[in-house]
């Protein structure tokens, strides 16, 4: 063999070798995109984690077509997963365990926020919490994240609703409640912080801020079902990469003018100083590594269990699966995402 064809061949053995170690070493591409549809009952600034998703390319980042479908409540976000309509929705705990407790075998596998970020407002003739006897409250569902934070903010006055004549009634989404708000159809409603900022001008008070309150609760989860968790748990490992790199998107100051402008235009918001303001409550409280919390979850249930007795009967370690989370945390994935030497 001459020394010409000797060079070529050994040429050619260490370019296969180099692309071998390449090949090993990048990330694994996904041999097709997969469709899945994503439901969501409120528009507030803890979306933003989906909308930058969407936004950024970080669901076809991963092999996923993300299609998002707005149900007005959580309970036909709860129905539209029980019938396979949607694979995973943005939940809040409460209806997740109202669902458990009717049969439904629902499985949290994400939890962004473990604290209650709503405000209890109320219209200007309200002065204190003795004027709240009597009155109406708006929430978006019974038994839904609203309704349970209308029931923590009358414990916390020592109020009681049966005893002390208050309706708790379901009137619609956050727009909705704000409008029954200003038009006087209900005296008091449980909004988003984001959104009650704007009610303040017009008269209204702030009687609590749930969020300096602290109570452990599941106010948005990412929720599947079981079956499809067993059937596709690749397809939801996909999701929760792109959902955990689009929380660290949003974590990152460079980042900040571009999750403004996602948010700007999913809120309908021209006034650069509330975007700020939405921008500013999307940092608080957001979970860098979003592992279910038990506790927060039985502190819904032991307030749901007054409503509805076969809540109590749920156990709440198997509503919730961390193995997803747990094993992309092990792994350093969420910690790569924030650290750039990492990556």
């Amino acid at each position: 063999m001459s020394q010409r064809v000797s060079q070529l061949l050994f040429l050619s053995l260490l370019a296969l070798i180099v692309h071998s170690v390449q090949a090993a070493d990048a990330p694994a591409r996904p041999a097709q995109v997969i469709r899945m549809r994503l439901s969501q009952s409120s528009v507030n600034t803890r979306s933003a984690i989906l909308w930058v998703a969407q936004t950024q390319g970080f669901f076809t980042k991963y092999g996923l077509d993300v299609e998002t479908i707005f149900l007005q409540s959580s309970n036909l976000q709860t129905a539209a997963l029980a019938t396979n309509e949607v694979q995973i929705g943005n939940i809040g705990g409460a209806t997740v365990l109202s669902g458990v407790a009717g049969g439904q075998a629902f499985r949290v596998i994400a939890s962004p926020s473990n604290q209650l970020f709503y405000d209890l407002v109320a219209r200007p003739e309200i002065k204190d919490s003795k004027d709240i006897r009597g009155k109406r409250i708006g929430v978006t569902s019974v038994g839904g994240t609203t309704w349970m934070a209308a029931n923590l903010g009358l414990q916390h006055y020592g109020l009681d609703a049966g005893r002390d004549g208050i309706q708790i009634n379901a009137i619609g989404n956050q727009s909705v409640l704000m409008q029954a708000l200003e038009s006087g159809s209900v005296d008091l409603a449980v909004i988003d912080p984001f959104l009650s900022r704007r009610l303040k001008p017009k008269g209204m008070k702030v009687m609590i801020e749930f969020a300096k309150v602290n109570i452990p609760f599941i106010t948005t989860a990412v929720v599947t079902t079981a079956s499809f968790l067993r059937e596709h748990e690749d397809q939801v490992e996909r999701f929760l990469r792109a959902f955990l790199e689009a929380q660290a998107f949003i974590a990152k100051p460079e980042n900040k003018s571009a999750v403004l402008k996602t948010v700007s235009a999913k809120m309908k918001i021209s006034d650069p100083a509330s975007a700020e303001e939405g921008y500013q409550d999307m940092l608080i409280g957001i979970e860098r590594k979003p592992y279910p919390s038990i506790e927060a979850l039985r502190n819904i249930q032991k307030l749901m269990a007054q409503m509805n007795p076969k809540v109590a009967g749920v156990k709440s370690e198997d509503v919730i699966d961390a193995r997803i989370i747990r094993r992309l945390d092990e792994s350093g994935f969420i910690d790569a995402l924030y650290d750039a030497k990492k990556r």
